[in-house]
């Protein structure tokens, strides 16, 4: 549904899929010329030339419905989910041909004005109206403040998740079962959460909140494993009977670790290459 100049049955989707469709074509018009503006650098350093070309043609093609069965068999390709996201990469050599084609700063300037035009006039002609508008926005911020919280999107939430089947008032830590039970939320920050339950018999409770991975959870100061309920999937925290301490804290993952020291050594290396290189 992200393909350039698709239709759908959504209206406001076809609008921003114009929007962004029209801002390619600019994107890959202004790299076409620029490039053959370029052409006479190429006999000092063909190679390279031949390459961000490669990389222009294969950037804009991958944007086209065209390269549909390409996108289902391609090992993560998939996972880029919007094929208009290559304009991020039709960035580099659209940059550069730039500033091989253009050595007067006022073509460069011309140039620039022109893009912001376009994007400008787009904007105005194909985008209104917007999914949301200063009424939504205001409804967010009221559901934030009185505790319904943000709904999201599918996308973003665990696969066991139903958003939908969530009531909007409901309550933020209930009892899964028949026992009863004395609730009090002492503290519910985005990243931590802080619950007293005395309850009259061992029991689950239900929070309004999905089980992600990166929850920490402790009951008295032990840790425990949450479970997740079906129809929902909120997260499901056993306790036992009497008074029960639960305290929620978001961790690191070890794959956010992972990836951190992954960016640390790239960005190492690539300093150590700059200094060979100078």
């Amino acid at each position: 549904d992200n393909f350039l100049f698709i239709h759908t049955t959504d209206p406001y989707h076809d609008a921003f899929n114009r929007l962004i469709s029209w801002i390619a074509v600019m994107e890959i018009a202004v790299t076409m010329l620029t490039a053959w503006r370029a052409r006479r650098w190429r006999n000092r350093d063909r190679q390279f030339w031949l390459l961000l070309i490669i990389l222009s043609c294969v950037c804009s093609v991958l944007m086209l419905p065209i390269t549909g069965p390409v996108w289902s068999f391609l090992p993560k390709l998939q996972f880029m989910q919007f094929p208009w996201r290559w304009l991020l990469c039709l960035g580099i050599p659209l940059t550069l041909f730039i500033t091989l084609a253009l050595k007067k700063w006022i073509s460069r300037i011309a140039v620039y004005l022109v893009m912001l035009s376009v994007i400008a006039f787009v904007g105005h002609r194909y985008q209104p109206p917007w999914w949301d508008d200063a009424a939504d926005l205001r409804e967010m911020q009221d559901n934030m403040a009185t505790g319904i919280g943000y709904e999201g999107v599918d996308e973003y939430t665990p696969l066991s998740a139903e958003v939908s089947a969530i009531e909007r008032d409901a309550r933020r830590v209930t009892v899964e079962g028949p026992a009863r039970a004395a609730i009090h939320v002492l503290r519910w920050g985005a990243e931590n959460k802080l619950i007293t339950a005395d309850v009259s018999a061992q029991d689950n409770l239900v929070l309004k909140l999905f089980t992600y991975p990166a929850w920490h959870v402790q009951v008295n100061g032990k840790q425990v494993e949450t479970e997740t309920l079906d129809s929902t999937g909120q997260m499901l925290v056993p306790v036992e009977a009497g008074a029960n301490r639960v305290q929620i804290d978001l961790v690191r993952t070890g794959d956010r670790t992972a990836g951190g020291w992954i960016s640390a050594v790239a960005g190492l290396l690539v300093l150590a290459l700059l200094r060979k290189l100078s």
